[in-house]
């Protein structure tokens, strides 16, 4: 190999030193996205506003353009940011358990009183309504997040009956999520509470008629 072609070949292999105006646009995104993330948690994608969200970022409008293209990769960065992470602070305090246990713990943490009223909740409520009529890019982020997730759940699923650890994590994801939408629909209600339990006992038959084993409650995710 000739020197010049052997030098180059080293240097490329050298990282590039980031300079600090490349730091300082990396950290004025995620303040954008961070100030995002927590709008859309509290009140939904549609609500995260470009104007909106750039003022609680403590930026203006006309910067924006400079970080995202549209929109909607803003939306899709917030969901991967919301759901993308795995464990996250939804599965974060299981580490330690495993198994059925495990599984027990997140879903009673999950389908709360806590987790239904609190404003830092379970995000999925606030913000699959848009997600479903939103573009492709937010609906691919959404399903990527949502199959993380599902894995995760799967990594600890027993089997049931005709049943695989797979298919019980995903139906067990669309009860518990679609229990948190309609008890915090009807929530102040006796239905809410009803909602809660029935589907923290369809989602573990296995625990029905045994005495609970006590989770922490937490806001998810």
């Amino acid at each position: 190999m000739k020197p010049a072609r052997a030098a180059s070949k080293r240097a490329s292999r050298i990282p590039r030193r980031v300079t600090d105006r490349e730091m300082k646009k990396r950290e004025t995104r995620e303040r954008i996205l961070q100030a995002a993330a927590t709008i859309a948690r509290r009140d939904g994608l549609a609500a995260a506003s470009i104007p909106r969200v750039m003022r609680a970022a403590g930026l203006t409008v006309g910067g924006f353009y400079g970080h995202f293209s549209a929109k909607s990769a803003m939306d899709a960065e917030v969901i991967r940011t919301v759901f993308g992470v795995i464990p996250g602070r939804s599965l974060g305090h299981l580490e330690g358990y495993h198994g059925f246990d495990w599984v027990q713990r997140a879903f009673r943490g999950y389908l709360t009183a806590l987790n239904r009223d609190h404003p830092e909740g379970c995000a999925y409520p606030n913000i699959l309504s848009h997600i479903a009529t939103g573009p492709p890019e937010v609906k691919k982020a959404f399903a990527d997040a949502l199959d993380l997730r599902i894995r995760a759940f799967e990594a600890h699923m027993p089997a049931g009956a005709g049943v695989s650890p797979r298919e019980r994590s995903v139906a067990a994801m669309a009860l518990t999520i679609g229990a948190l939408i309609l008890a915090r629909a009807s929530a102040g209600s006796a239905v809410s509470d009803e909602v809660l339990e029935a589907c923290r006992k369809w989602a573990l038959p296995e625990l029905n008629g045994r005495p609970p084993r006590k989770g922490r409650s937490s806001l998810n995710p």
